[in-house]
């Protein structure tokens, strides 16, 4: 990188710093509940997977791949993993053999009954050093930032 690609204003300067912080501390938290997860034989996305299945039971395929923010072709290849170990199956819908609903199994919630809790705890902990009305704040900038309401 030379000095003609680096941002000229004091707005871009602190927009990239920003950016690069949210970065640094995206990669730091993810790390923490990586780790934790990994206790359980979880990886971050199957755990999402789950966690969704559980408020959102018997979703399709493409309604869970929108919520999660993943590709269908992701998706597939969590989805195989997770119902190979037990804890999801797929459900054909009648008259529609291309669209299956994917639902948490009995195992999946036992599972997800262990991890969530450890999770929930590592979480409040990362976020001990915010006070209430910080973290208010910082969901509405981040929700800000992802056009998200």
């Amino acid at each position: 990188m030379d000095e003609n690609s680096c941002p000229k204003g004091e707005k871009s300067k602190k927009s990239l710093d920003c950016w690069l912080q949210m970065i640094r501390t995206y990669d730091f938290l993810q790390s923490q509940v990586a780790t934790l997860l990994q206790r359980h034989n979880l990886t971050v996305p199957q755990f999402e997977v789950l966690s969704t299945l559980a408020v959102a039971d018997c979703t399709n395929q493409q309604e869970l791949a929108a919520r999660l923010q993943v590709t269908k072709g992701n998706l597939v290849g969590l989805i195989d993993r997770l119902t190979e170990r037990g804890w999801v199956e797929r459900l054909q819908v009648p008259g529609d053999r291309r669209v299956n609903k994917v639902r948490i199994t009995e195992g999946g919630k036992e599972i997800l009954s262990k991890a969530f809790p450890e999770q929930v705890g590592a979480v409040e902990t990362m976020m001990s050093g915010l006070q209430e009305e910080e973290l208010e704040t910082l969901k509405g900038l981040l929700k800000r930032l992802s056009l998200q309401d």
